[in-house]
This record gives structure tokens, sequence and C-alpha cells, in this order.
């Protein structure tokens, strides 16, 4: 059994295997992608079943976030020996007018990333991105979590959601996303310049958000790294909305 819906009177948890993340990080993972309760009893008792499911699978590893305002749960986390890595932020714009002006030249192209572009954005990703759950993690090896962010972008790839950004006839950068057109909303899943294009990391978000306005997506959504302030900044210049945080924990079984 890949996925666990567990409730108990007043609490409710969800969980799957991530083996997108095994494959990088050579042992086998689970993540908790819901988990609510409004008493410590029911979440310890759900924490537990969740535990066994996870051991019955030779799982090492298990994974989630919850609302950083959600003492009660924080507290049954730690006390069933969950530690806690991260912060994240939820992050949202409506609309997508009003973006910061950016000289025309200067403002890159995106077309749909295909399989030669592989190699390159692997790299970038594997190499420019130095925040996330397991890059944070100080008791995962850095080299297995950046192999896990290049992964990434090339599962992105082959899932045809990703774009290759091109200024000068070079690629210097990706955007990933995930439109729900009936919506009009949209999930930002991963965007970046290589180091050496860093200041083309504004007009590459501005791109992005004329991209969306163009197919009438009124609105997108994404999580960041609390520690990634460079993009913190970024966003708050592009006009998002700083939502919720959540606090990411971790225990190895």
């Amino acid at each position: 059994m890949t996925e666990l819906s567990l409730r108990h009177e007043d609490a409710c948890l969800q969980a799957r295997l991530t083996p997108w993340d095994e494959r990088a990080l050579g042992f086998a993972t689970a993540e908790i992608t819901s988990f609510e309760a409004r008493s410590a009893h029911s979440a310890s008792r759900l924490l537990a079943q969740a535990e066994q499911w996870a051991h019955g699978l030779g799982v090492r590893y298990l994974f989630g976030r919850v609302d950083g305002n959600a003492h009660l749960l924080r507290s049954v986390l730690l006390a069933g020996d969950f530690q806690f890595v991260e912060t994240s932020l939820t992050v949202s714009r409506s609309g997508m007018g009003n973006l910061p002006p950016v000289p025309r030249g200067m403002l890159p192209t995106l077309r749909p990333a295909v399989a030669d572009d592989i190699p390159l954005l692997r790299g970038i990703a594997h190499d420019d991105f130095g925040h996330g759950r397991f890059l944070e993690d100080p008791a995962i090896d850095p080299a297995l979590a950046r192999q896990r962010t290049a992964n990434w972008i090339e599962d992105l790839v082959n899932g045809g959601l990703a774009y290759a950004a091109e200024s000068r006839g070079r690629v210097i950068g990706f955007h990933a996303e995930r439109v729900h057109a009936s919506e009009h909303r949209a999930e930002l899943l991963l965007t970046g310049a290589a180091a050496p294009y860093a200041m083309l990391a504004m007009p590459l978000w501005v791109t992005a958000l004329e991209s969306l306005a163009a197919r009438d997506v009124q609105r997108c959504t994404t999580l960041v790294s609390a520690a990634n302030t460079g993009i913190i900044n970024l966003y708050a210049r592009l006009g998002f909305q700083f939502n919720t945080s959540l606090t990411g924990f971790r225990k190895f079984l």
C-alpha cells in the first residue's frame, strides 16, 4: 500500500511513499501529506499508526510539514522523537498585473524544455539551488540532496511541466509550473536562473508571470524556504503575499 489514510475521532492523517526521493537518497522515504487533530491523544495514536505503516514498508525516513501555529501537533511530534529541520512559507499572487518594470531587452523567453535540455537544466538545479527540506536537513548528505533536486528538474521536463529560459541564444535558467486552466490558477513548482545569470532572476519571473496572464491564469501559489531570504525578497518585489508558515519535521525509523 503506497498511500495511507487514517481517521480517529477528531484527527486525520494521510501519508504516501515517495520513491522519487528514494531514488536519490538511497533509502525508502515517506511523507505525511496531511495531519490535523484537536486532541493530543488522537494525534499521537494516528502518528504511531503511520510509523507502523512506514516500518512495514521498510521506510527509513518519514517526513512532512505542519502549520507553524499548530502547537498541539508540534508538541506531539516532539514527544514522538521527530525533529524539526526547516520552515517554509506558502505564498500567492492574485492577478498578474502591476509587475515591476523591466527593460524589454532584459526579458528572457520561455520555450517548452526538451530532452536535449536536461543535462544543462540538471546542472543548474544541482549547482545553484541551496534550499529545500533535504538540502536544509543536516542529517542528509548534501551531495544526495543536490542529486534529488537535479532529479526533480529532469522529472519535470519529462512530465512536460518545465520551460527553458533563453536570453540572447543561451539557456540561462528554467521555469516549471502546473496550470489548472479550468480554475484559472497555477502552482509554481521550480524556477531559477543559473548563477552567472543571477541578474536575470527578476526578468525571468516577470516573463513567467506574463506568460500565465496570457493564458488567463488569475492566481498562482508556491512554497519557499524561509531560509531563502534572496527569493523571499524577490517575491516581495513581485507583489506576492506571504500566507502561512509550515514547519518541516522528520524521523529516522
